[in-house]
């Protein structure tokens, strides 16, 4: 069995405190959030319903779950809503009846400790460096021998590299006897046609999240989608208000509001993303790993360690993601998110600095 500490950036709360600061006062390019904060009217919209938190809330988010479906073309019965995806990255393979899973890696984290909780061999198939971490579909599928849990994350997390929808698809059908999760978290910052623009294949299962392009992770909430059949599985072994209310009014108002706020996300990231990235090329002792989303994988040359830089960069109040808990990755690894233009610009003026003074 591989084994994995369970840990996570962007734990702004703990830094703040740690720092002796208040939040605001942090600049955290650690975590893969939208850089635009919150979505204009829903905080207003919270507050209009705040009084709900004193009834349950619904069983199954039935609401929310036929706003979802009728969004995306599907029926009410392939919906599932969670408590953050969490609660399917370690649900999905806990019901399934696969002994072993593959992991493409470096990833996130969890999928390898929800596959090992279990109770799954793991094999992590491993990405090279030398590549780009570019995923080679040939050689993936042919590691696949049947009956196994595929965990792909699609653009994956920490280095950002997408893969066409289509292609997933062709890899699910030509291994019917496997099953395929992909993580879509961060499909929605990207011109890139999600999975749920075409008619799954019944042995893939797709994880949608609310808490990343919406930024509103204290909230917790993802969705599951599968087929009809997998889903009334899935769903008689779930427990009941699994989604807060208040996780409930916002996924309501932000499935008939958000799409100009995603809008605005992908242009943000479309315009700046390019001279960022340019920035990021151009510091001593950095080689950027070519990716597509907001956030970007970066490895450092020499002698310097992602822990000192991270360290170094705290003082200056600038939390960026020492990534050398991905397997696959080392203390040689770090990752950066991008910010509004004023934070971005300062945090790589500080990243500059402090690189020069290693």
């Amino acid at each position: 069995m591989t084994d994995m500490k369970i840990a996570h950036g962007g734990n702004i709360l703990a830094t703040a405190k740690q720092l002796g600061c208040q939040t605001d006062e942090l600049i955290d390019m650690s975590s893969n959030l939208t850089p635009l904060g919150m979505v204009p009217g829903l905080r207003e919209e919270l507050k209009d319903h705040l009084s709900e938190i004193a009834f349950l809330p619904e069983t199954g988010s039935e609401i929310l779950c036929g706003l979802f479906a009728d969004k995306h073309g599907l029926q009410q019965e392939q919906v599932l809503a969670g408590n953050g995806t969490t609660e399917f990255i370690y649900g999905v393979p806990a019901a399934l009846d696969h002994n072993r899973a593959i992991i493409v890696s470096p990833t996130y984290g969890d999928y390898l400790v929800a596959s090992n909780w279990a109770g799954m061999d793991v094999e992590l198939f491993e990405l090279d460096h030398k590549d780009g971490f570019e995923l080679d579909l040939d050689r993936l599928n042919a590691a696949i021998t049947g009956g196994e849990l595929v965990f792909i994350c699609n653009p994956n997390n920490p280095t950002g590299a997408m893969i066409d929808s289509t292609s997933l698809i062709s890899l699910a059908e030509k291994n019917p006897q496997s099953s395929f999760m992909v993580d879509e978290s961060y499909c929605s910052f990207l011109q890139l046609k999600s999975l749920l623009d075409y008619s799954l294949p019944e042995n893939m299962f797709v994880l949608g999240s609310f808490s990343k392009v919406y930024g509103i992770p204290g909230l917790r909430l993802g969705f599951l989608v599968a087929s009809v059949e997998n889903m009334a599985h899935l769903g008689a072994r779930r427990k009941p208000w699994g989604v807060n209310r208040m996780a409930q009014v916002a996924g309501e108002f932000l499935l008939q509001h958000g799409d100009d706020y995603v809008t605005e996300v992908i242009h943000f990231l479309e315009t700046h993303r390019p001279s960022f990235v340019e920035q990021l090329a151009a510091m001593p002792n950095v080689e950027v790993i070519p990716g597509d989303s907001h956030f970007i994988l970066c490895f450092l040359k020499g002698d310097i360690r992602a822990d000192t830089l991270a360290k170094r960069m705290l003082e200056h109040k600038i939390m960026i993601r020492n990534c050398a808990n991905f397997q696959g990755l080392d203390e040689r690894f770090f990752r950066v998110s991008m910010q509004r233009e004023e934070k971005n610009a300062r945090g790589l003026a500080i990243l500059r600095e402090v690189l020069e003074s290693l």
